[in-house]
């Protein structure tokens, strides 16, 4: 009779093995703890995992400040510009110290290696420091912020956006005192800043200035027309402001007019106008005021040549 065989088990590099009475070996199944596929450690402790994890975290902090800045009435649109833009440039900020202090190493070891490339890559990008510089240095001064109205040499407008490398600009024209938009959007670089002064020009709560000039011929005397020339002046600045549809609130100041009296070189009679307070059209403000000054003027010219 046949004596039955006996099997025994043992472990033998993660694989089973059956051992027979007689000494042979033959491989059996599996350990069935090699089927399950376990991440390897070394993923938690990588730079690439480090670099994702950061990006995320910064990525859902902005969707949520933004989310919570929508949901705040309280805020107008000018201050909910700028809270954004400050936020969205601490976390780009905070993204780009993280990540060189993440890759620090590779970054020294490639430096090392590679001076002359580091070099020629300071010197290739000399305009993106600078960029960079100017940001750090109107961040630091608080040269200008998001709502303001600058003039940076012939370029005017108002701050719509400000990032790490240029702010974005409603442009306004280039004449002086004049504050009526163009329509375009310029992005204006911060390496303008090393080179022309940014100047900020007087506004606050919708308060604004424009100026414009008058010049007429020497028929009639304006100087002695001063009253009336503001009277009618503020009269068609309050029926443009009017047409408008808008009403000047608590926070605004009512739009005035001033006029500065003068002569140009030959000799004619030259008006300089301000017109300031609630603009919300400061070019149809512009043209009433025009025409009505013009009419009077031009009224009382011909008086003077009938007499």
């Amino acid at each position: 009779m046949r004596a039955a065989k006996v099997y025994k088990w043992r472990w033998v590099e993660q694989f089973t093995f059956l051992e027979e009475p007689h000494g042979g070996m033959r491989q059996g199944i599996l350990d069935g703890e090699q089927m399950n596929f376990e991440i390897p450690s070394a993923l938690y402790t990588s730079d690439v995992f480090a670099s994702v994890s950061l990006i995320v975290v910064l990525l859902v902090a902005r969707l949520i400040a933004g989310r919570a800045l929508r949901r705040r009435d309280d805020l107008t649109q000018q201050v909910a510009r700028r809270w954004t833009a400050n936020f969205r440039n601490v976390l780009i900020l905070v993204a780009v110290i993280g990540l060189i202090m993440i890759w620090a190493p590779q970054l020294r070891t490639f430096a090392l290696s590679l001076t002359a490339v580091a070099v020629a890559i300071v010197v290739a990008t000399k305009e993106l420091i600078l960029c960079l510089s100017g940001a750090a240095l109107r961040t630091f001064t608080r040269a200008f912020s998001v709502g303001d109205v600058i003039e940076v040499g012939t370029t005017k407008g108002e701050v719509l956006d400000l990032n790490l490398l240029a702010t974005r600009l409603k442009e306004f024209e280039s004449a002086d005192g004049s504050i009526v938009p163009t329509g375009r959007t310029i992005t204006l670089p911060y390496s303008l800043l090393f080179t022309l002064p940014a100047k900020v020009l007087p506004h606050a709560k919708g308060t604004i200035e424009h100026a414009f000039e008058m010049t007429f011929e020497p028929d009639a005397d304006v100087f002695a027309m001063n009253e009336d020339l503001l009277e009618v002046a503020e009269m068609a600045l309050a029926d443009n402001v009017a047409d408008t549809g808008t009403t000047t609130s608590s926070g605004h100041q009512r739009a005035r007019c001033r006029i500065n009296f003068g002569t140009s070189e030959i000799g004619k009679y030259r008006l300089e106008i301000i017109l300031f307070g609630h603009l919300p059209d400061p070019q149809g403000a512009e043209n009433a005021v025009t025409r009505a000054i013009g009419s009077l003027v031009h009224s009382r010219q011909r008086i003077t040549v009938g007499a």
